[in-house]
């Protein structure tokens, strides 16, 4: 039909099943006890029926599945750095953000490690996923096998989805059987099902007259302001490509990585715009607080973000299993492994109280994503009453700021690949990422020798 592209199909698609997802997450008690976001449970459900597991049922649209993560991505990450900042936390919150970044380095140290013995014909990204995909989530781990795409012989983001997909079960599967464990031990009762998705922010409505309701108007509001930034986004794409392309291969090098960045374009513009929205603020002294509205920013992207994670989950081919499945199941089982076991060492010695509540958390969240470190949280620390869960997410943003060396290492091995240069930029790369976790480990255990928690 003329009206009805593949990208809307698909995009109707994901919604129904994020809704069969939902259904079957409150229905089936089986799964209400694994900590597993529906998105990726509806994700799952599409591609099992699909003709990559039963030949002849309905294909997949991976190009318009791709488009539709690209861009869902992107907006989720603008819709969240739209979001105002209303507290001021003076909690030393740098430790938390060290071991967070630690384990992003381990996760990678791993992934090259095992490529680089195992896998010597394939780019060394295909393990460094590894630590986008546990430490990081979908978003950044599909946004960099895009990037890698020609590298990874055309199975980047499905690599990157798939990386994310297994850390999810390694959170809600493992992360699960250890807060029973430790429940036992402290004698509290077993929590019966883990809901990350009920964890929700809440806002009053407020009804300006009998036949208006304000919150109406504010959506409308979100998402113009949401448009007009991301149609910035796509300007500067659009003239860097002009400027780019044809300088050659370099330039074509340089758009692609930026193309893969428009996330980091768009939370740029998303800060700048803030930046001018508090100084009218202030020179005006008028109250323009209903241009950001944090309850709907936050639906905004939480809605983004479940059809990025349905949608990457869907990107997987027949021709990347028979690639990649065997690397794809030793590097995230082996990486599964260090992680759960790294994050039970340094939790015991960075933290003095809620050592138990520390490491549950922190391995939900170094395994799937804040939401998955929160649930597991919840299942020791029910009414969310101690420090770590605030501790989480505001640490997991110092660690931003520490991860960036990292992420240039990450960076290193895509500049010497196919080049002479290419074993010399890995064993940068490789050490590089050891390096970067004795320095924080080193650091890690002296600041808990000085200052005790």
């Amino acid at each position: 039909m003329e009206y009805w592209s593949s990208s809307l199909i698909s995009l109707l698609f994901i919604g129904i099943l994020l809704f069969v997802g939902k259904i079957l997450k409150s229905k089936v008690k089986l799964l209400s006890k694994i900590v597993m976001p529906t998105a990726l449970l509806g994700g799952m459900i599409g591609l099992l029926f699909s003709s990559v597991v039963i030949p002849g049922s309905y294909t997949l649209d991976v190009p318009a599945l791709t488009a539709i993560v690209y861009h869902a991505l992107a907006i989720g990450f603008l819709a969240l750095s739209l979001k105002r900042s209303e507290h001021q936390n003076k909690r030393k919150l740098w430790s938390t953000g060290m071991v967070i970044t630690s384990t992003y380095a381990l996760q990678g140290f791993i992934g090259i490690l095992l490529v680089m013995i195992f896998w010597k014909d394939y780019f060394v990204g295909s393990g460094m996923l590894l630590a986008l995909g546990f430490g990081q989530g979908p978003g950044l781990a599909i946004s960099f096998g895009n990037m890698w795409n020609n590298m990874l012989g055309g199975q980047g983001g499905a690599l990157g989805a798939s990386y994310a997909f297994l850390g999810f079960l390694w959170g809600g599967i493992i992360g699960v059987i250890a807060i029973n464990v430790m429940s036992r031990r402290k004698g509290l009762e077993k929590p019966k099902t883990y809901t990350p998705d009920d964890s929700v922010e809440t806002t009053t409505v407020q009804i300006d007259t009998v036949k208006e309701v304000s919150v109406l108007d504010g959506l409308t509001i979100q998402l113009v302001i949401i448009a007009i930034i991301y149609a910035a986004v796509w300007g500067t794409l659009f003239l860097l490509e002009k400027v780019l392309v044809p300088l050659g291969n370099i330039g074509n090098t340089i758009f692609g990585l930026l193309k893969g960045f428009n996330f980091i374009i768009a939370i740029l513009y998303a800060l700048v715009y803030k930046v001018i929205l508090r100084a009218v603020e202030k020179r005006q002294k008028k109250d323009i607080k209903f241009l950001t509205n944090n309850y709907l920013l936050s639906n905004i992207s939480s809605t983004c973000f479940n059809v990025m994670i349905a949608g990457s989950v869907l990107t997987i081919t027949v021709d990347f299993l028979v690639e990649y499945g065997w690397l794809l199941l030793v590097i995230s089982t082996v990486g599964g492994i260090f992680t759960l076991f790294y994050t039970r060492f340094i939790t015991k010695r960075v933290y003095s109280q809620y050592q138990n509540e520390y490491f549950i958390g922190l391995y939900g969240m170094l395994t799937g994503v804040a939401s998955t470190g929160i649930a597991l949280l919840k299942g020791l620390d029910r009414n969310l009453e101690t420090p770590v869960a605030e501790e989480l997410v505001l640490g997991s943003g110092t660690a931003i700021s520490m991860a960036l060396p990292l992420f240039a290492f990450l960076m290193v091995p895509s500049i010497g690949f196919g080049t002479g240069n290419e074993m010399l930029m890995n064993l940068i790369a490789l050490f590089g990422c050891l390096a970067y976790v004795m320095v924080m480990v080193i650091i890690l255990l002296i600041r808990s020798r000085k200052n005790p928690k």
